[in-house]
């Protein structure tokens, strides 16, 4: 029997489904909205730093969380650049 191999995923082709994009969207609002209902307890109520003071603000760790992972893969990009092999480098061996 003759199996044809499946196709991998790959989010960002334009054949991804509907339903996945709506999936993303819905769980990245639900984040945003779990921020009216879900008490954080306060770390840093009379420090006088800005960042401390930004920690309790509305949407902080969703938007801590977007700029981690967008800087993990522009790190991961960066490094393709120095960790990149040629193609035929292991065609030179003796």
């Amino acid at each position: 029997m003759s199996e044809t191999p499946e196709k991998p995923f790959v989010p960002d082709k334009p054949t991804v489904s509907r339903r996945f994009w709506l999936a993303l969207w819905l769980t990245c609002g639900a984040s945003v909205l779990l921020e009216f209902f879900v008490h954080r307890h306060e770390h840093f109520t009379t420090s006088e730093s800005a960042f401390a003071s930004a920690t309790n603000g509305f949407g902080f760790y969703v938007a801590l969380g977007f700029v981690a992972c967008s800087g993990a893969i522009l790190l991961a990009k960066g490094l393709g650049w120095f960790l990149k092999k040629k193609e035929d480098f292991y065609d030179d061996t003796p």
